[in-house]
């Protein structure tokens, strides 16, 4: 008797399947020993065993499966080993009904074939299933059907495209006819889970805190008990909190054997859940909802159902926010039942051969004629002229490819009535469905809204973002085409003391007038906007010799030079006009703009109510002022700030009466910059109360070294900036780092101009009355460069008055200014003050004050401005000299 082996040695093929048949118990199987198969079944074997094409051979009556590799590994997944030599019913029981009429026909001598047949087997433990298309060919022995060949080809591919091809468009189509957030989601879920064959859906939203979620619909294909209607993200665990945020899938093919889930195994098969999907939903990094898929039996998710789920997931969500925003307009509109009632959407169905076939209440009105003269006509007749238009592409195409298009677009009807109209068109049968509506009331709205945003609401010109708009368009065509252009900065002078003087309304309209002088002042082709209070902005979209920025500018201040006749009130106004232009100043908006308020602001420091053209310098001087500032900051935080002292003597005893602090700053190379140059800085940058705030700080705290010292008692006297006396608190800013220091607030004395107190002269006087009251001596300086009264003057809670330097440098030679000195002198003695003479640098000056009666000097003849050894060695010298 032959072996197994030696009955097999007609085998050509080495495969996995050949090597089972050469170990196989031929005695279980009713095929019989090998070596007594027919000629045709060793050919059919030996034919499939080589192919890598999925094949089997189906032998006797019973069909006896003899398959090979591909066979095995396409198909039959953990059924192989034990269905080799197997009746083919044996097999496939669960499609046997389908498989039986193909295998009778077989039986009959015919070939026949088994489209997209569904197969369910395990794989890796976990259920599969693949769709495959089968052929199957009898086979003859002598004349006789013995047997089938079957050839089997994976149809997966294709089957679950057109799946989910069908799904998808059953999905929009079952979500269009809906407008509730909540029959949306129950849809989607049980759409999703009757697709997916799966056990429960559900759908949850996540809280603004990322907290808690709550279910706001469920599916389940069996009558199971309710899930919990809500519940807090951290159940989940930190690592599926992660997963979830991150908007990565969570797949879970089996609760009980995931490391993720196993601890919580029970919980979940509490909950009839064995299988999980979980797509999460993250918008703008934020998680904001869950769809949710279960099953109660393992199940290896596949690339299909997470893309499905997905897909599902992010269609849901939108159809819930479109819902809910429709929802909420619907709500809003309802308030006005008769707006309501007239709102309906215009709707056309058209037939194959875009007749149209129906048309609702909303289009009538619309096109303001009867059914009768559109039903049963082409689209193209009843809306003549579009065919060849967009809109008429877009109708072929949706008809031709039956997909859904979306497309606004004007109308203009026979009668001359144009509309904007709003276009949904998709396929409905063999035809096409069209939703429209009229919008032009909307866009109309938008190119108002647009044209608001663009303009300056009070005086109509183009505003901040639509000049930047236009003159970078301007530039990008001048840089095209070599030509030559200009931006004019306009800053109006007087403009703040009429608004506060008559009001803003007269303020406004004031500009409104300004606006449509300078409109007068160009050409239609430049553009005046308004860049915010009173600066106003132009560009010249070209200049040359004879229509030249510095003529326009002229032009500008001519007109703006004549009174302007508001009411009753005849209102006179000036302004200060920079230039820039371009290419040559710069070639980008922002540069010519800065270049340009930099000539500008030269306008105001020179000669205003001019203008003037940019040149390199200003920049240079405006990185100059930048630095300064840039230093002054730095200095504020770290070192950089130092005070000096220059003495103040009694001319009689010669002793010294005080010490006047003097700030001083240093530059980054070590260098002193002088007040003349950074207080302008600090003022501009408000930055000058913090540096009042510190001189006052450090001169308390230098007042208390030298006591430490062992030096007398000294006044200190502190100059105070007109920004920072203006500024509400000073008074008590002032008092409270006096007190803090522990120093008698009459040692303290400052210092203020004769502008700064006559600009508003009752407050002034209230400030100074606070501060005189704490003991602290008020002294005026710079006396008689203002334009004080001498009521006025007579006002104000004053210790001392000062001299201004420039009438005491010019004693020697200036009749006029020693007139001035003696008359302020005189002056201050009828109010009892004392009188100080500041910037004496001569014998002879000395001399003539004290003649006139002066009481105390200050200068350079005295002593120069020192540091803190410095001062406190002059002083023990002075002290001893003047003892002695």
């Amino acid at each position: 008797m032959k072996s197994a082996l030696d009955s097999l040695a007609f085998l050509a093929e080495d495969s996995e399947v050949a090597s089972l048949m050469r170990s196989f118990d031929w005695t279980t199987c009713a095929i019989g020993a090998p070596e007594n198969w027919p000629p045709t079944l060793i050919a059919l074997v030996n034919n499939i065993l080589v192919s890598r094409v999925p094949m089997m051979v189906n032998w006797g009556p019973r069909l006896l499966s003899i398959y090979n590799d591909a066979y095995r590994h396409q198909f039959l997944g953990s059924k192989h080993p034990a269905a080799f030599c197997q009746p083919y019913q044996d097999i496939w029981p669960e499609i046997w009904p389908q498989l039986e009429p193909v295998i009778e026909r077989g039986w009959a001598g015919k070939t026949t074939s088994f489209e997209n047949a569904l197969f369910t087997f395990e794989r890796g433990g976990y259920k599969e299933q693949i769709w495959a298309t089968f052929s199957h060919s009898p086979v003859f022995d002598g004349g006789v059907v013995v047997g089938a060949f079957g050839v089997g080809m994976d149809a997966t591919a294709s089957v679950l495209a057109e799946r989910r091809q069908g799904f998808q468009l059953a999905f929009v189509d079952k979500l269009r006819g809906l407008t509730g957030a909540s029959d949306i989601t129950a849809a989607a879920t049980q759409l999703l889970g009757e697709h997916l064959g799966a056990t429960q859906v559900f759908y949850s939203e996540v809280d603004d805190q990322l907290e808690n979620f709550s279910t706001s619909a469920t599916w389940s294909a069996l009558p199971l008990p309710a899930l919990p209607s809500g519940g807090r993200l951290s159940d989940y665990g930190e690592e599926i909190i992660a997963t979830l945020r991150s908007g990565t899938p969570l797949v879970i093919d089996d609760v009980r054997r995931d490391r993720r889930t196993v601890a919580y195994a029970e919980a979940y098969e509490g909950l009839n859940i064995r299988s999980l999907l979980v797509v999460p939903l993250v918008k703008s990094g934020r998680l904001i909802a869950n769809l949710n898929v279960s099953r109660r039996d393992p199940y290896h998710w596949t690339k299909e159902d997470i893309v499905a789920t997905q897909d599902v997931a992010e269609r849901t969500w939108a159809a819930v926010e479109r819902a809910r925003a429709e929802a909420a307009l619907v709500l809003e509109r309802d308030r006005s039942r008769d707006i309501l009632d007239n709102m309906d959407e215009c709707f056309v169905l058209l037939d194959r051969d875009f007749h149209v076939v129906q048309i609702n209440a909303g289009a009538l009105r619309l096109e303001q004629r009867a059914a009768s003269e559109v039903v049963g006509r082409t689209v193209w007749e009843g809306w003549p002229g579009i065919e060849r238009t967009e809109i008429g592409r877009l109708y072929k195409h949706a008809m031709a490819e039956r997909v859904r298009v979306k497309y606004g677009h004007t109308y203009t009807y026979p009668d001359g009535r144009t509309f904007w109209l709003e276009m949904n068109a998709f396929p409905y049968g063999d035809g096409l469905a069209i939703f429209y509506r009229d919008v032009t009331d909307t866009k109309l709205a938008e190119q108002r809204v647009l044209a608001a945003a663009q303009h300056d609401p009070l005086t109509g010109l183009p505003n901040r973002a639509l000049v930047f708009e236009y003159a970078s368009r301007l530039l990008a065509a001048g840089q095209r085409g070599h030509a030559h252009g200009a931006f004019l900065f306009i800053d109006l002078d007087r403009f703040k003391p009429i608004n506060d003087l008559y009001g803003h309304e007269i303020g406004d309209r004031l500009l409104q007038e300004v606006a449509k002088r300078l409109l007068t002042c160009v050409r239609k082709e430049d553009l005046v906007g308004r860049l915010g209070g009173d600066e106003f902005i132009v560009v010249l979209h070209q200049v040359g010799n004879v229509y030249s920025s510095a003529t326009v500018a002229q032009h500008i201040l001519d007109a703006l030079s004549y009174p302007f006749e508001i009411d009753t009130l005849d209102l006179s106004i000036s302004a200060c006009i920079g230039i820039s232009e371009f290419p040559q100043h710069g070639t980008d908006v922002d540069t010519l703009i800065h270049a340009a308020d930099l000539a500008m602001y030269q306008v105001k420091h020179e000669c205003r109510g001019n203008y003037f053209t940019y040149t390199p310098e200003l920049h240079n001087r405006a990185n100059a002022s930048s630095a300064i500032e840039a230093r002054l900051k730095r200095a504020l935080q770290r070192d950089g700030l130092v005070l000096h002292y220059q003495p103040v003597i009694d001319m009689k005893t010669g002793r010294l009466a005080n010490v006047e602090a003097l700030l001083r700053l240093t530059g980054d190379d070590g260098r002193i910059i002088g007040p003349d140059q950074f207080i302008p800085v600090a003022e501009a940058a408000g930055l000058i109360s913090q540096l009042g705030e510190w001189v006052a700080v450090e001169a308390c705290r230098q007042h208390l070294a030298w006591q430490k010292e062992g030096l007398p008692p000294i006044n200190l006297a502190l100059n105070v900036s007109p920004l920072q006396f203006r500024q509400r608190g000073f008074a008590q800013q002032l008092q409270s780092i006096v007190k803090d220091a522990g120093l008698n607030p009459a040692c303290i004395q400052i210092e203020v101009t004769e502008s700064t107190v006559m600009g508003n002269i009752d407050e002034a006087v209230n400030t100074l009355n606070h501060i005189r009251s704490s003991g602290i001596q008020i002294a005026l300086d710079d006396f008689g460069t203002g334009y004080s009264s001498l009521s006025r003057l007579s006002n104000l809670p004053l210790d001392k008055l000062k001299v201004d330097q420039s009438f005491v440098h010019r004693l020697g030679h200036d009749n006029s200014s020693k007139a001035i000195t003696m008359a302020i002198i005189a002056l201050g003695r009828t109010l009892n003050l004392e009188i100080v003479g500041e910037g004496i640098e001569s014998e002879e000056a000395l001399a003539y004050l004290e003649e006139q009666g002066c009481n105390q000097a200050q200068g350079y003849f005295i002593s120069r401005p020192l540091t803190s050894p410095e001062f406190a060695s002059w002083y023990r010298e002075r002290a001893f000299t003047t003892s002695g």
